[in-house]
């Protein structure tokens, strides 16, 4: 199983994904494929990518001046702590924003000269390799993925849902490179209007294989639990979920 369009393949259509897998690279060579013209928010070309369009961003176009520096395209400059506190109010005050900023970068610091442009596109049109496949995903198929995940060796890693969408869904995967589950941030999914019940699964792509491979092996995936496991199962179900109700 080298093909990894095909591993997304797998593992999508076993989740029942409803949007595209987005894949995302950073390169600075050029695509097969002309990206779609404008700029963009990062958590917006997550969105659209998974609508079916190619979307590049560099320091030029990208949208928001908190995406170009949280993703690695910019240096961060100045950053406008009273505004944040006052207007976009995710914060008690300065120092509390300060201090959630400082925990972020414990744990990921965005990758800063790494490539100028960032692809973000759906994984079946094979415009690069990517990085990352983001799946977006709703409750359960998140649950059944973090199960996959760790199919093989039994290890979660931590799950980071803290500071900004794009450094979750982007940026603490790609330097981590830990499978990561995160919900973005409040601002991000209003700005975007973000459909309420989704998140994303943000995979490395070395952790591909391992999660497509045990898509037969186990119920979070396509498998069948034994007769005997549904049947004890079936004795602890609350009579509400016998009924259906």
């Amino acid at each position: 199983m080298n093909d990894y369009a095909e591993m997304v393949r797998i593992i999508a259509d076993a989740l029942g994904v409803r949007k595209a897998p987005v894949g995302v690279t950073y390169t600075d060579d050029s695509p097969a494929v002309e990206p779609e013209g404008g700029s963009y928010t990062v958590c917006g070309a997550i969105l659209r990518a998974a609508d079916g369009a190619v979307i590049m961003l560099s320091e030029d176009r990208c949208a928001c001046s908190g995406g170009r520096s949280h993703i690695g395209l910019t240096q961060r400059s100045t950053i406008p702590w009273q505004l944040l506190v006052e207007g976009e109010k995710l914060w008690y005050d300065v120092k509390t924003a300060i201090r959630s900023s400082a925990e972020t970068e414990k744990f990921a610091k965005p990758p800063v000269g790494l490539a100028a442009h960032v692809y973000f596109y759906p994984v079946v049109k094979k415009v690069f390799r990517p990085d990352l496949v983001l799946l977006l995903v709703d409750a359960e198929q998140a649950a059944r993925l973090i199960t996959l995940n760790q199919f093989w060796d039994g290890k979660t890693p931590s799950l980071e849902m803290r500071g900004s969408l794009c450094w979750s869904m982007v940026t603490y995967p790609l330097i981590s490179g830990n499978f990561n589950l995160s919900v973005g941030d409040i601002s991000a999914r209003r700005m975007e209007r973000w459909d309420s019940d989704l998140m994303v699964a943000s995979i490395p792509v070395e952790h591909l294989r391992g999660i497509a491979e045990a898509v037969p092996l186990s119920t979070a995936g396509t498998a069948e639990p034994s007769e005997q496991f549904q049947r004890m199962t079936e004795k602890m179900r609350s009579p509400s979920a016998r009924s259906g109700k």
